[in-house]
């Protein structure tokens, strides 16, 4: 099997989806949203500990950001720390050896040859003094940043970080195409402190290697004003200064923030639940198409699982070969997916993205050690969407067509007990054995989960699972003990059994 996908939805199999998918079954309705998740439900929602103002400036002819990044750290940890560490994600794509694709993939990213991406560090100072600071890490994707004296518990540090972004040729997450310019993962971002200490995770080719908590933003960005930009947060207001466009974008309690840009783009909009949608496409085809699926899926989750906390969600056609990635508020979408051909796979692929802001975004974990958490939860809501849209009759089929098909294609029979759901990015032998398990075999287990608990013990979870961990990080193990909380059952070898996962 040609392996183009490492990270998101395989495209083989497109014309399976559409086998018995008939528009005219009836919309299901959801469930009514009165059952009671816990007679006093926790609204215990973290606080952003760190902000980030960013000032920069793009240069359309170099495919250069030239920024400034003010960061207000607040240790939440009970240690000091002599220093703090960041990822410079764009250091990945500055060699063909450190690039997150697979040879085979390296036409599709760079379609035009292999050009390097980086980041440029000029200064950290804090408050006008200068620190000492070391460039780290495979393919120098870590910024270690050490401080003149201790930092406390509870205390807060103002850095401020000058540098240079060169954009790649590269149709992935961090790159520009023929129409777009994918501008993520670009910034210096603060690295996850937990108990295991610093996560100084490289940039993995398989899955989505990132593990960031939550922030407030404040980003500027100058550009020439024939470019129309789709971001993470609210575009407060877009000013014309100096023949240039100013983009003053604000972001609330977001785990990263991402752009996209392009010359060419059409914007549609609507709205849902006081949630403002917006389709960015290219052509005059399927810009429709996103637009509802987004809409509907927001609609869907918001009473599956939870309220969408922000004011607006964003999906945006791209050159991007990877099918499709989620950022906060924004997600990017496969330009070649939005034709006759593909219709199907493309509303497939924007409900998937669109519960990636559940799963993720506002509920967060740690994508590089746990990826199955996010990704089997949110495949499976991508069902819960064709479930409650279309009826279970499609839902069925979509399940067969597309994640229990994918599954057998790679399952050998006999072999259940070497199928690890529970693992790392590093320990995954290539993306087809990461599609199968992570994606395939997590939603199946979702799905077996749910007909073990029940319909409404299952979606009482979830709701809860989603209230209690809301801008926070959850685990494995925080997600069983939830299970056997609500549901008053003894569930650890049952999750031990498919996830192959004992506790430590």
């Amino acid at each position: 099997m040609k392996q183009q996908i490492k990270r998101k939805l395989i495209l083989c199999s497109v014309v399976l989806l559409s086998l018995t998918m008939s528009f005219t079954i009836e919309k299901l309705d959801l469930l009514d949203g009165t059952a009671a998740v816990f007679s006093q439900r926790e609204k215990r929602s973290k606080a952003a500990a760190n902000e980030y103002v960013i000032k920069a400036e793009f240069d359309s002819v170099e495919k250069l950001l030239v920024a400034n990044e003010k960061i207000s750290y607040t240790n939440m940890s009970d240690t000091n720390f002599q220093a703090i560490y960041f990822h410079l994600y764009p250091n990945t794509f500055k060699t063909k050896d450190t690039v997150p694709f697979d040879e085979g993939e390296m036409m599709l990213a760079y379609p035009k040859g292999f050009e390097p991406g980086y980041i440029q560090i000029t200064s950290v100072e804090s408050n006008g003094e200068a620190l000492n600071y070391a460039i780290l890490g495979v393919g120098e994707t870590i910024l270690k940043v050490n401080l003149n004296q201790p930092l406390e518990s509870r205390s807060k540090i103002d850095l401020e970080i000058i540098f240079t972004v060169k954009i790649p040729p590269s149709n992935g997450r961090f790159g520009y195409g023929e129409n777009t310019i994918n501008i993520a993962n670009w910034y210096p971002i603060a690295a996850m402190y937990d108990s295991r200490g610093w996560n100084l995770e490289p940039y993995y080719a398989i899955g989505d290697p990132f593990y960031s908590d939550i922030a407030n933003y404040r980003v500027y960005i100058t550009m020439l004003p024939e470019y129309t930009l789709a971001s993470t947060g609210n575009i407060i207001k877009r000013e014309n200064i100096g023949g240039k466009a100013l983009w003053t974008i604000e972001a609330k309690n977001v785990r990263d923030f991402a752009m996209i840009t392009g010359e060419k783009y059409k914007v549609l909009e609507d709205e849902i639940d006081g949630v403002k949608i917006k389709s960015y496409f290219i052509d005059d085809t399927y810009g429709d198409l996103a637009l509802q699926t987004a809409k509907d899926a927001v609609g869907i989750f918001n009473k599956a699982f939870g309220k969408y906390p922000y004011k607006q969600l964003s999906v945006a056609a791209a050159d991007f070969f990877i099918g499709g990635m989620e950022y906060p508020n924004l997600v990017f979408i496969d330009q070649s997916l939005y034709q006759e051909d593909h219709k199907d796979i493309l509303e497939y692929v924007v409900a998937h993205e669109v519960a990636h802001q559940w799963w993720y975004g506002i509920v967060g974990n740690d994508q590089v050690n746990e990826p199955w958490l996010d990704e089997a939860l949110t495949e499976y809501s991508t069902l819960v969407y064709y479930e409650k849209k279309y009826g279970n009759d499609v839902k069925e089929n979509v399940y067969k067509n597309m994640i229990a098909r994918m599954y057998q294609a790679y399952h050998v029979p006999g072999t259940e007990s070497k199928e690890k759901i529970y693992k790392s990015l590093k320990e995954f032998d290539n993306a087809r054995e990461y599609q199968a398990l992570v994606y395939s075999k997590g939603a199946i287990f979702i799905g077996e989960l749910r007909k073990e608990l029940g319909e409404q013990m299952f979606f009482q979870i979830m709701k809860v699972y989603f209230d209690k961990y809301r801008f926070k990080h959850a685990t494995t193990e925080d997600f069983i003990k939830l299970c056997e909380q609500i549901s008053d059952r003894e569930l650890q070898d049952y999750f031990n059994k498919w996830l192959n996962y004992n506790q430590e």
